[in-house]
């Protein structure tokens, strides 16, 4: 992938957390991504910047939708 790309797919990974995080009250889940300093807007930084901060935007994503799921079933 070139680095606009890392970059458009860290821009999308961040609507998708937003949208997760309305339907959940309060997680932990972006703390790692939260301490780390690269955002999406951020085009000077390097393409293994980006790759690391998607892949801790990724995990915060399945972590909140795995407290999700285990709620609902737990219901």
């Amino acid at each position: 992938m070139r680095s606009q790309e890392y970059m458009q797919l860290h821009a999308l990974l961040q609507e998708i957390r937003s949208t997760v995080e309305e339907d959940q009250q309060t997680t932990d889940a972006f703390a790692a991504y939260d301490a780390q300093p690269i955002r999406p807007a951020h085009v000077h930084r390097s393409k293994a910047d980006h790759k690391r901060a998607i892949f801790l935007l990724l995990a915060g994503i399945r972590d909140t939708i795995d407290a999700r799921t285990t709620a609902e079933v737990a219901a």
